[in-house]
């Protein structure tokens, strides 16, 4: 029983955060185009933590692209992993800097 609830509460602040930032994503409408795993006009969540796990200034990169939006970059990369992206940029987004971190850690998080 002690065990169990060690392990609880190590893991509460993991599924916290998930819980937070899973309503940041509905919020900001980034569920519109991704999914976790499955392609739909954007790229998987799974497949942009695959593209970024372990490259210097992942995170900076990402809230880059979060924040500012981005051209074409998965056009090239959807053959690579397979997946079939259809939408050819992705607007700028109204997330604060703070939001966009959390964002771009958390898909990181789903290389592990």
């Amino acid at each position: 029983m002690r065990k169990l609830l060690l392990i609880s509460l190590l893991l509460a602040p993991v599924f916290s955060q998930a819980g937070e930032v899973e309503k940041l994503l509905k919020e900001k409408g980034c569920l519109s185009c991704h999914d976790v795993q499955k392609p739909k006009i954007g790229p998987p969540f799974s497949v942009i933590a695959k593209e970024y796990k372990g490259k210097e200034g992942a995170v900076e990169t990402l809230v880059k692209s979060v924040r500012n939006g981005s051209v074409g970059k998965w056009q090239g990369l959807s053959k690579k992993y397979g997946i079939k992206v259809t939408a050819f940029y992705m607007p700028r987004q109204n997330v604060s800097e703070e939001e966009a971190k959390k964002i771009a850690e958390w898909i990181l998080s789903l290389g592990e």
